[in-house]
């Protein structure tokens, strides 16, 4: 136990007494309210300075606020006790005086920094630990990659659909993309029914030169199965009862990803008892084919017959605990309009629940774009929680995008003289003299694009922060009225939002839109 002097402002007092209620710390703290209203006004020798009117050396440690500016050293040196910041909002103290031991924390770094590296650097170490425990009895090898037979971890693999239709330069473009959002596997989708064994083959052949990461090849025509095997592909995917038969090109390094397919009617069966049934049987033509890397796909299915699925994935894995499982988790989060980072993270879970060790996330709608980062977080979560035998939370990364976890009340300064009720009106505008902007969002380059159009020619300028656009639109004179400059900050910072959350932006559009029921 340690004693504890907070030193705050005016406002927040009542919320560190709330806290002080709320947080069961077993050190002994005590308060300081300074006159300055607001904590983030006060300055390191503004507390010393202050700090001289009481008696202070009996504390372990003064606690001043996390957005004091200043080192915490300069009230250290005046008041020989140790002195260290506090986090950037008052209400995250209830977590911090939970620590045991506050010398962890910073007198120059908001405690909030330091605790978020000190529990990142706990979780990299947890996520190295699985890693090194991965050996030849418990996971699969495919392109060097080790994808375990049961969980944790789990491995994201992003498809990018049609590959064909793409040339050689977009498609490595976009695989190093994925790559750099977290896949762990790039796995190129064909056409369904139309033969590309040519593109087959140099999309493997460029991928592999390319990206450091296992390539797979999502197929079901048997010609460009076996190419894909002969160009180097670490996986092919979608081979079945129904074309097992036809394919020529056997390696015993190259993993294969069977699904219960009916050899008569090419159908999936619904229940889920035949449904494993069909798969543990292709799982063993498979094998006496020649392929010793077999993973089994019970085929994930949309809401609707999702449970059932999930169901199949149980029970094979119950009856095969040596098999590894893939999931198709893009059947589900395509398949409903919903955003998306809830749908991967849910369907993710579950895939670590049921032993699922390679999930395929597919980004090809809008409302998908981001699966890639959204799976990849949601499987170290699963890991942490896993290690921790808790659930998944307060591990040091989230899926908190939108929401927030906690509701933050920002106190104001009682001393203002009126309010003034804001109600908006449509009300002529006039156009700025020295010209107009169009903007938009260029998602392929991850960048906010405004195109100035005026008395200075057409100039377009591209960054990637609202203030960053801002800044030259300044420097450049391309704005004169102050409407026009309010007008500006609006836009840009919409489209900032929709650049971080891969949302389409049109100018002067809401960007967001409230959810409605049907009354009936």
């Amino acid at each position: 136990m340690a004693r504890v002097l907070i030193v705050t402002g005016r406002l927040a007092e009542p919320i560190i007494k709330k806290v002080l209620a709320e947080s069961k710390s077993e050190h002994k703290v005590d308060v300081i309210v300074t006159p300055i209203p607001i904590a983030a006004f006060l300055t390191a020798e503004y507390i010393a300075e202050y700090l001289k009117r009481f008696d202070v050396k009996g504390y372990d440690y003064i606690l001043i606020p996390g957005l004091a500016r200043g080192s915490g050293r300069v009230v250290e040196e005046a008041t020989g006790v140790k002195t260290v910041k506090g986090s950037v909002n008052a209400y995250d103290l209830v977590e911090l005086l939970k620590l045991p031991d506050l010398s962890v924390l910073s007198p120059d770094e908001p405690a909030d920094e330091v605790l978020s590296e000190l529990i990142e650097r706990q979780s990299r170490e947890i996520l190295k630990r699985i890693e090194e425990a991965l050996t030849d009895d418990n996971s699969v090898v495919v392109g060097g990659l080790r994808i375990p037979i049961r969980p944790p971890p789990i491995r994201v693999a992003t498809e990018i659909s049609e590959a064909h239709a793409l040339d050689l330069e977009k498609l490595v473009k976009e695989a190093v993309r994925y790559v750099e959002n977290g896949a762990d596997m790039i796995v190129l989708g064909f056409e369904a029914l139309q033969p590309h064994e040519q593109r087959v083959f140099e999309a493997v052949k460029a991928l592999k030169r390319e990206v450091d990461v296992p390539v797979a090849v999502d197929t079901s025509i048997p010609s460009e199965i076996d190419v894909a095997i002969r160009a180097g592909a670490d996986m092919v995917i979608n081979v079945d009862l129904t074309n097992i038969g036809k394919v020529t090109s056997v390696d015993r390094e190259v993993a294969v990803v069977t699904t219960p397919r009916d050899p008569v009617t090419g159908a999936v069966p619904r229940d889920p008892s035949a449904r494993v049934e069909l798969l543990e049987k292709a799982v063993a033509t498979v094998k006496a084919k020649g392929f010793e890397k077999v993973f089994a796909d019970a085929i994930l299915e949309p809401f609707g017959q999702t449970f059932s699925s999930l169901l199949a994935y149980y029970m094979f894995k119950q009856r095969n605990p040596g098999v590894p499982l893939l999931a198709g988790i893009g059947n589900v989060t395509e398949l409903i309009d919903a955003d998306s980072i809830g749908v991967n993270a849910s369907m993710v879970m579950l895939a670590k629940e049921l032993g699922i060790g390679l999930v395929l996330v597919v980004e090809k709608s809008a409302k998908a774009r981001g699966s890639t980062l959204e799976a990849k977080v949601t499987s170290q979560m699963a890991t942490l929680a896993h290690y921790k035998s808790s659930p998944p939370k307060n591990l040091g990364l989230s899926l908190l995008v939108v929401k927030d976890k906690k509701v933050y009340v920002e106190g104001l300064d009682e001393g203002y003289d009126t309010v003034v009720e804001a109600v908006a009106e449509d009300k002529p505008y006039v156009l700025d003299p020295v010209g107009v902007f169009k903007i938009r969002v260029n998602h392929e380059l991850g960048c906010i694009e405004a195109l100035y159009i005026g008395r200075k020619g057409r100039v377009l300028i591209r960054g990637r922060s609202a203030m960053a656009v801002q800044q030259k639109i300044i420097e450049n004179g391309f704005v004169t009225q102050l409407s026009h400059a309010m007008y500006l900050g609006r836009e840009l910072a919409k489209a900032e939002i929709a650049l971080q959350l891969g949302k389409n932006y049109v100018q002067e559009k809401p960007l967001f839109s409230k959810p409605k029921y049907i009354k009936i």
